[in-house]
């Protein structure tokens, strides 16, 4: 029993680290007076490739997120005016195929805070 364990173990845990939130990186970005927006970025699979996760240090709107990595950049607007609630994960439905472990993927997030104060914060996760 435990041999067999052990030959499912390392199958589990790389399953776990693909679908988990694989937040291992964070960007920043001054708001208006001495606040700071951060992002941890994390990535989860979805039906025809991987969604990117995040979740936002204090709550904001995002009006565009700008995402990208060695020569592909997408653009997500968005409109819907949401308070996305701080320390929790969100995820567009946008899917993404061809995400290879090791990639560097670049992340700009423009909108407002819970006060109104606008904020522009980057950041970046390394696919696990």
């Amino acid at each position: 029993m435990k041999k067999t364990l052990l030959l499912f173990l390392p199958l589990v845990m790389f399953a776990l680290a693909i679908i988990s939130c694989g937040d291992n990186t964070t960007g920043s970005s001054l708001l208006g007076g001495n606040n700071t927006v951060t992002f941890t970025m994390g990535v989860q699979q979805s039906t025809n490739g991987v969604q990117f996760t995040w979740k936002p240090s204090v709550s904001v709107r995002v009006s565009k997120l700008v995402l990208g990595t060695n020569g592909f950049s997408d653009t997500i607007t968005d409109n819907s005016n949401q308070l996305y609630t701080a320390n929790q994960v969100w995820v567009y439905p946008n899917e993404y195929t061809g995400v290879t472990t090791g990639q560097q993927w670049q992340f700009s997030f423009t909108g407002t805070d819970s006060l109104n104060q606008s904020y522009t914060a980057t950041a970046s996760l390394t696919i696990p």
